[in-house]
């Protein structure tokens, strides 16, 4: 609080140094409210991208598995029907 409004709020008497105290004190709770939403939201936001990071590389993963499943398959299968035909 600067000097002025000190001098201001001692005019209002007893009733405005208590409001000014309790504006001071919303203020500042409002203030440390604030800082920790943020940190609350870029530690949720690190998680996020975190968890996008992987997924997708699991994403990459399943679907090369599959492509490699299915040649597997394909192979398996050209080979009996070699087998069968001779």
């Amino acid at each position: 609080m600067d000097a002025e409004f000190t001098k201001y709020l001692a005019t209002l008497g007893v009733g405005g140094i208590l409001a000014g105290l309790m504006f001071m004190f919303y203020r500042k709770d409002i203030k440390q409210y604030t800082e920790l939403w943020k940190m609350a939201t870029d530690q949720l936001m690190s998680t996020v991208k975190d968890n996008t990071t992987a997924l997708t590389k699991l994403i990459a993963l399943i679907e090369t598995q599959q492509r490699n499943q299915l040649r597997k398959e394909d192979i398996e299968e050209l080979v009996e029907h070699r087998i069968n035909n001779k």
